[in-house]
């Protein structure tokens, strides 16, 4: 190597791709380091990298939550005829908390009311002096008309047998979720949409999210047909 370009190299704050005259070349390797131009490189490599894994993870996320909105449609279809060929009350129970959702049914034919349930803040609300003053009322209704109390009460629903909870993917959530009991839709706490044994189900829009991205899961309450839309539908004014 020329001695003169090691001299400049090494005014330069580099190292020489060679040894100096009198060093071996073991040495030289021990003690030359990494240059700022190595680690440059070395910078430059990693971060080229990371930005092309980024799309990928990216597109892998958009992939998982469309096989979550697949899977929940599926499972929609699955519970109308469940409802409809069991004679029973069926209903999917979603949590926006913990991202997840359980199918569950009832004995028999339940009762549900025809108001509006209340909505307070994106979620439902429960008055709880309303609901301790119902347990008190059936209670003393069961002493004189047992029957009549047991048609009133609230009907208890048990997780379908061979079925578990589903949690969402990670980076999926719940963007909101509507049905038709509801007054508007929810984007908190708990909501409930009902598949009945007559053959029929709730007119529903669960929406999925994944960032900006947000792919629609739409019922039809007459067929029970499921339709996946991309991004946000409107609730319809009733």
């Amino acid at each position: 190597m020329n001695e003169r370009w090691i001299i400049w190299a090494r005014s330069c704050g580099a190292a020489t791709v060679g040894p100096v005259p009198g060093e071996d070349e073991g040495q030289a390797r021990e003690g030359r380091g990494f240059t700022l131009v190595e680690i440059g490189i070395a910078l430059f490599v990693l971060a080229l990298a990371f930005s092309l894994a980024i799309p990928g993870l990216e597109a892998v996320t958009g992939a998982r939550m469309r096989s979550a909105a697949g899977h929940l449609s599926s499972t929609m279809r699955a519970l109308y005829s469940e409802a409809a060929l069991s004679g029973r009350t069926c209903r999917i129970s979603f949590n926006f908390d913990d991202r997840s959702y359980v199918t569950e049914c009832a004995k028999g034919v339940a009762r549900i009311s025809s108001l509006k349930e209340e909505v307070r803040e994106g979620r439902r609300y429960i008055d709880e002096k309303k609901e301790a003053d119902e347990v008190e009322r059936l209670r003393d209704l069961a002493k004189d008309n047992p029957l009549q109390a047991q048609l009133e009460a609230k009907t208890p629903y048990e997780a379908l047998k061979g079925t578990s909870k589903v949690v969402l993917p990670d980076g999926v959530s719940f963007d909101s979720i509507w049905v038709q009991h509801q007054a508007e839709k929810y984007v908190a706490g708990d909501a409930f949409l009902y598949f009945f044994a007559q053959g029929n189900t709730e007119h529903a829009i669960v929406a999925l999210k994944r960032k900006d991205d947000v792919v629609s899961i739409e019922s039809s309450p007459l067929t029970g047909r499921v339709q996946l839309i991309d991004g946000v539908v409107e609730v319809p004014k009733l």
